[in-house]
């Protein structure tokens, strides 16, 4: 038997002990080493994760598409209408609002305005995981609001765009609700080129000049409110381009408050309202009739007793004794006489002329809307003689305008454009009448405004030409209310070198306040301001 070797423990006393207790140590330090190293790198992993991920307090963000940026607008000499800013949304997490009514008093301290009550309700709503309490926040507002240290409290960036003239163009320019959708106005007409022009980096450049865009807000807005007229509108465009430099609807509002302003005032009257134009069509009569060879230049007519058309009585409210010219049709604004001559064309060539002259379809203003025209075809004499002196179409002062536009270029009509044009650009013109036919016609408008019923728009050393008109409204359930008046004017200028078209009308005025009385002194005013910013000289009023 062979000798035991060992000790009272029972160890191994052979010279290879220390060899065989090494080999299980060396494995428990590989399994602990691996152990530590997959812990840290876990770890490096979850920082890795949150660094990426932001607070992990934070409620879940939902993927959000990043509105479309939006150009600024200027106007036609670089001056800023409307642009982005930045501005955010102050928005809570309920699960991590601590105590949701010392919240709501200490925000509606900060925002008078805001519903205690309804925040309370927002911040307790434990189904949400994000609740918005207000929006377009300022970086000032949102400075306050974080000095308060409110626990589940937070922001959202959100761009808003501002108009920094406020309601001035307000109709033109239109509004962009808080996600930058775009609502109403160019805003909305323009929106494909505003989304463009930014992406490359520059504005939208308008026709718009806002020295002119002020003076005739201005004037139009005093004389609505001296006349009590339930609306107003007025334009400005250069008849040899089509560029609007002035657009103006009372009553007016503010586009950074849009939400706050009754739709009476947000309602467009230039381009999205229709009336019956009254005595501003009667040159178009007197052109058509001089165009088609019915009427002769040195022609007269007795318009001393009324004119019956098949059982309707045509009066003047005025009666012209004696023989009477075209020009004294004009000047004095005769319904008799614009009638005859009427019946002389016939439907059929007064339907071409006011096709032609773009007063049966929408105006083409780079706007949300342009009002269609209420246009009938004239089915009975009365009907021709009826839209001789302006009764029997409907359409806006926008689509007046752009008639108004052949007195400028010979008998070519150009349709009003919002855009300002380059240099030299090609504008497209539609023929209506020959040039001899609206050269005639304009010194016809000259004595109107020198003799006859629109003396009130001269202005000394601007020679304007023009029309005024005066329509009672139509009321579908009573037919013509003869207690309320559409009085207007529409005119070019200068005379001797017409380049400039101006409609001003006033809506719902009283009987009495005819296009004479209260559109016609709105024209002056407006042009004794406007006309050395267009370049033209006024004489000094005489002492």
């Amino acid at each position: 038997m062979k000798p035991f070797r060992g000790n009272v423990l029972g160890r191994p006393a052979s010279s290879d002990a220390p060899f065989a207790e090494a080999a299980p140590a060396r494995n428990r330090v590989r399994f602990l080493a691996i152990g530590v190293f997959i812990v840290l790198l876990l770890l490096a992993g979850r920082a890795v994760q949150l660094a990426f991920s932001g607070d992990p307090l934070a409620a879940p963000q939902r993927a959000v598409t990043a509105p479309p940026a939006r150009a600024d607008i200027v106007d036609r000499n670089g001056v800023l209408l409307v642009t982005t800013v930045r501005a955010f949304a102050l928005t809570a997490e309920p699960a991590r609002v601590w105590d949701a009514e010392a919240a709501a008093t200490a925000l509606t301290r900060l925002f008078p305005d805001m519903d205690r009550a309804v925040a309370i309700r927002r911040l307790t709503d434990s189904s949400r995981q994000l609740v918005y309490l207000r929006r377009g926040l300022t970086p000032g507002q949102r400075e306050q609001v974080e000095a308060l240290g409110l626990r589940g409290i937070g922001f959202t960036a959100e761009d808003r765009r501002t108009y920094p003239s406020g309601a001035l163009a307000a109709h033109v320019l239109g509004y962009s609700g808080v996600d930058l959708r775009s609502l109403s106005g160019v805003e909305l007409g323009l929106d494909t080129a505003i989304r463009e022009a930014a992406s490359e980096g520059r504005p939208v450049r308008l026709s718009l000049d806002v020295r002119v865009q002020h003076a005739l807000e201005t004037e139009l807005a005093s004389a609505a409110r001296n006349a009590g007229a339930s609306g107003a509108a007025a334009i400005l465009l250069d008849g040899r381009t089509g560029e609007t430099y002035a657009f103006a609807s009372w009553p007016a509002y503010n586009a950074n408050a849009f939400p706050d302003a009754p739709d009476d005032s947000r309602r467009d009257r230039v381009a999205g309202v229709v009336r019956e134009l009254g005595s501003t069509m009667k040159p178009f009569t007197v052109a058509m009739a001089l165009e088609e060879g019915v009427a002769r230049t040195g022609e007269v007519f007795d318009l001393s007793r009324p004119f019956d058309v098949d059982g309707s009585i045509i009066t003047d409210h005025e009666q012209i004794a004696g023989r009477a010219t075209l020009r004294e049709i004009l000047a004095h604004s005769s319904n008799i006489g614009a009638a005859r001559l009427a019946l002389r064309v016939g439907g059929a060539r007064q339907r071409a002329a006011l096709e032609r002259l773009g007063l049966t379809a929408p105006a083409r203003l780079e706007l949300a809307f342009n009002e269609a025209p209420i246009a009938p075809h004239a089915r009975s004499r009365r009907d021709v003689a009826g839209l001789g002196f302006g009764y029997g179409l409907a359409a806006t002062p926008a689509a007046l305008a752009g008639a108004y536009t052949v007195f400028v270029n010979e008998g070519a009509r150009v349709s009003p454009t919002l855009i300002a044009r380059a240099p030299g650009a090609q504008v497209e013109q539609t023929p209506v009448f020959s040039p001899q036919t609206t050269d005639r016609v304009l010194h016809y408008l000259r004595a109107v405004v020198t003799q006859g019923t629109g003396r009130a728009a001269n202005v000394p050393g601007l020679a304007i030409a023009g029309k005024t008109g005066t329509a009672e409204i139509w009321d579908t359930a009573q037919g013509y209310d003869q207690s309320r008046n559409f009085s207007s004017f529409a005119g070019v200028f200068p005379a001797n070198d017409p380049r400039y078209v101006i409609v001003v009308a006033l809506d719902g005025v009283s009987a009495g306040n005819v296009g004479g009385a209260v559109a016609a002194p709105v024209v002056a005013r407006t042009l004794e301001r406007a006309a050395p910013m267009l370049g033209l000289r006024v004489s000094a009023p005489a002492q």
